[in-house]
């Protein structure tokens, strides 16, 4: 079949703005389409010679309204407005082609052809301004939220904290470098904030771990060793306890997770570890590494990275350690400016 050169280009555009809709904008946009075209045909097909069919002709010019209401419901006032133009052309076409000889093309047909446009406009306008209020309580409900969020993590790190400070000041300490090596990755801005608050929330488990254990100088032993890696899972079920934080628990249960497999609770690979929780897994190691830990003297950045640069597709994940190291090269002061050890930034 050949296509005009001006429909081809309509064809692409239809086809683009096709793919930027939602599955219910394309519902409606092909629903209305199809009530327009359906109509239309009708009132072509149906004889307009015959006085007792006149009523058919009647209902399908309120019929159009159908298509126009759809189409303002999926593109509020804009979409009322264009597919009213769009009904008014085809029913305007009907009125010039089958009622132009008639005795039956009463002036009040072509009165519709008013009508539709303000059908469109006033549906697109209350469509409109009920998603804008849609949209403000979403808003609203979104922000109470968070509000809660953050609130009920400020009650655990604040728990955590009267027992065990040098968790949290270790916690505020990954929440910045990873904040800045999330945001060096080009993650959004909600992605950024979920990595920063799961990046606070990590080590809340080590709130049920034993004192002997926890505070222990020296390293641990096997069976000590087992009892420290429960803190992942006491830290998910301590979240799962707060409404909204089902990402950031995610993110928490793989933070020692390796791409090998190696890692814990669930020896998850590369491909089945959230990217964010890479990140949050190689940041951990890179403070806990320059920071002073009764087993080991604090290392300088420099030495961190060269020690972790062994690990990398074993234990590290590559693109998260190249971001590190790239920050360290180009942005030092975007891994090294955190809260010092003993604060509370």
């Amino acid at each position: 079949m050949h296509v005009f050169p001006g429909a081809r280009w309509w064809l692409l555009l239809r086809s683009w703005e096709a793919a930027r809709m939602s599955s219910e904008q394309r519902r409606h946009f092909f629903s209305a389409g199809i009530w327009t075209f359906a109509i239309t045909m009708l009132h072509f097909l149906i004889t307009t010679q015959s006085p007792s069919l006149h009523w058919l002709h009647i209902v399908l010019s309120g019929l159009y309204i159908v298509p126009v209401v759809s189409a303002a419901i999926a593109f509020e006032w804009v979409g009322g407005l264009l597919s009213s133009c769009a009904v008014s052309v085809a029913y305007l076409a009907h009125l010039l082609w089958s009622w132009s000889d008639s005795p039956m093309a009463n002036p009040d047909q072509f009165g519709w052809l008013g009508v539709y446009p303000v059908i469109g406009l006033i549906a697109g306008r209350l469509v409109h301004t009920a998603n804008v209020r849609k949209r403000q309580r979403d808003e609203v409900i979104a922000r109470t939220r968070h509000a809660e969020l953050i609130n009920g993590l400020a009650g655990l790190l604040a728990a955590v904290n009267a027992r065990d400070s040098s968790t949290v000041s270790h916690s505020r300490r990954v929440a910045d470098v990873a904040t800045s090596l999330a945001e060096h990755l080009g993650y959004e801005a909600d992605a950024v904030g979920c990595i920063r608050l799961a990046a606070l929330a990590h080590d809340i488990g080590k709130a049920g771990i034993p004192d002997a254990v926890l505070f222990k100088h020296g390293p641990l032993d096997t069976e000590q060793r087992k009892k420290m890696r429960e803190h992942v899972q006491i830290a998910v079920t301590m979240l799962d306890q707060i409404p909204g934080t089902e990402q950031i628990s995610r993110l928490v249960a793989q933070h020692h997770e390796c791409p090998d497999g190696s890692g814990y609770p669930q020896g998850l690979t590369q491909e089945e570890i959230h990217p964010l929780a890479a990140v949050l897994h190689v940041v951990d190691i890179f403070v806990a590494l320059t920071e002073p830990r009764p087993y080991h003297e604090a290392m300088s950045s420099e030495q961190a990275i060269d020690e972790m640069a062994s690990l990398v597709g074993t234990g590290l994940d590559p693109r998260a350690f190249e971001a590190l190291q790239h920050l360290h090269r180009h942005s030092p002061e975007s891994i090294t400016e955190h809260a010092q050890p003993g604060e509370l930034a």
